[in-house]
């Protein structure tokens, strides 16, 4: 439990109806933000059967995300209503019906998916602004707005179009992780698609797996990161305000790699490997982050030293940190995340090494970290009994990066046939029926609550049957040396 030392008003008893549960350690750390997952769906659904299905599966299967968010004698808290009605929504569900095809009004951002036909190679394109689609007005945009007294955690927003639909889910970071947001989904998406609701599995109101780690511990930080001391954080918060003055304007485009340019670099490092008499193995995504940095480092100088510190965050609920070194096993949709710090690399590394080298430096220290289950037990109770404490991903004079990767969320193969409408425009000459419904697209949006730069983020959304669809935030300039080097398509 995690409370402010400095308050002296008598204690607040718990809200009736309430049941209440201290967020935890990991939800903490990430509370400066608010995270939107949008989905665009290639056909026109059914609001009501949207929300329907989805409050009955809050109220039935996984009430905390029908939770309040309260700051209470000190303490961040779940505050589980034991009852929902009419004024204790679980949900906050609004529509916007535009009742015509996306592309009938010409002003309306193009869809990335449109560009994707019949190209091999990755290509970068803009991040369209499609906000409005996925977010109403009225859901809250920081971690105040949360606090409001009978706000629900889950915001979730539905824009129709005769031909797609948007799909919008909201919340402060605290409340779920992107695997939480993919577990609530795929069991919506079960139960629209005819499940009984007493078939799919829940979280417990409860739930507090991450209960063994609330105690004392003598590990002083967590691996990768950085405790700089007063003039280091200076010196760390000089060059990083520096960077920004010399390329202020922060972008965030998506990079569509195809899967067969990825199975033909896997093909030809695992050729390279068994040549060397290595068994060694490297995965789709081990290369597809080692060639976005070879791409993003091959405009800067020539043989430059600086390290380059890349962070992974990774999904705790497969490890054996649990009690009795057993794995959560339960569906869980709160914060169960690390990150793998891969040892620093420096950008002359990333210029000159094989794209097979840098991928099988990759998939090492993911397999390093993951035999580490100490190692790993050690990094998550640190920072659940430390979730305040400000400590830095590099030195001063280094760089770094959060690089996410949601392919195992799986948000391409949600389904949502189960709430097609019956008014839903296909094309001409199809017959509706066997039309599949899929997820055209995911995206994500994260603004912070203390309005921090995201530069130097990225990650996977989702991967369809063709392609990975990545995001990166770099700064204006830098993204227009990129497109001046040729390493990779503008569209």
């Amino acid at each position: 439990m995690f409370s402010f030392p400095w308050s002296s008003r008598p204690p607040t008893p718990p809200p009736e109806g309430m049941r209440c549960i201290p967020c935890s350690g990991q939800d903490l750390v990430v509370r400066d933000l608010v995270v939107t997952t949008g989905f665009i769906i290639n056909m026109r659904l059914d609001a009501k059967a949207l929300e329907q299905s989805l409050t009955k599966l809050v109220q039935n299967r996984f009430p905390r995300a029908g939770a309040r968010l309260a700051l209470r004698n000190g303490v961040y808290e779940f505050q589980v209503p034991l009852t929902f009605d009419s004024t204790t929504r679980p949900i906050a569900f609004t529509v916007e019906d535009f009742a015509e095809p996306y592309a009938q009004a010409g002003d309306r951002p193009p869809l990335p998916t449109n560009l994707a036909a019949d190209l091999s190679e990755p290509f970068v394109c803009a991040t369209p602004p499609l906000h409005g689609y996925f977010k109403s007005s009225t859901c809250p945009s920081a971690l105040e707005g949360f606090l409001v007294p009978n706000t629900p955690l889950t915001h979730l927003h539905v824009a129709l179009f005769d031909d797609i639909t948007f799909i919008g889910i909201t919340s402060t970071h605290i409340a779920f992780d992107a695997l939480g947001t993919s577990t609530l989904l795929h069991a919506w998406t079960r139960l629209l698609n005819g499940e009984t609701i007493d078939a799919i599995p829940g979280m417990d109101w409860d739930a507090a797996p991450f209960e063994a780690f609330q105690k004392p511990t003598t590990v002083t930080h967590q691996r990768g990161w950085f405790n700089l001391g007063l003039f280091g954080q200076l010196f760390f918060i000089v060059l990083f305000v520096w960077g920004l003055i010399r390329d202020p304007k922060e972008e965030q485009r998506i990079v569509r790699v195809p899967k067969s340019f990825l199975e033909e670099r896997k093909r030809e490092i695992m050729e390279e490997l068994k040549s060397q008499g290595s068994s060694e193995y490297v995965g789709s995504s081990d290369i597809l982050l080692a060639w976005w940095f070879k791409t993003l480092c091959s405009v800067r100088k020539t043989g430059d030293s600086t390290l380059v510190h890349i962070h992974m965050p990774i999904n705790l609920r497969e490890k054996r940190i649990f009690p009795g070194d057993s794995i959560m096993g339960t569906p869980y949709i709160n914060n169960s995340v690390a990150a793998i710090a891969i040892p620093p690399i420096p950008i002359r590394a990333f210029q000159t090494a094989s794209l097979g080298e840098l991928a099988l430096r990759i998939r090492c220290a993911v397999l390093a970290y993951n035999a580490d289950i100490e190692g790993i037990k050690q990094d998550v109770h640190w920072r659940f009994m430390n979730p305040f404490v400000e400590h830095f991903p590099c030195p001063p004079g280094a760089e770094y990066t959060f690089q996410t990767n949601w392919r195992s969320a799986k948000f391409g193969d949600l389904d949502f046939s189960g709430a097609r409408a019956s008014r839903s425009a296909v094309e001409k000459g199809v017959d509706e029926a066997k039309v599949r419904t899929r997820v055209l697209l995911a995206v994500g949006y994260a603004l912070s609550t203390k309005q921090l730069p995201m530069r130097g983020a990225g990650g996977m959304f989702m991967e369809d049957d063709d392609a990975v669809w990545t995001f990166q935030i770099r700064g204006q300039k830098e993204w227009a040396k990129i497109r001046r080097s040729g390493r990779v398509a503008f569209v």
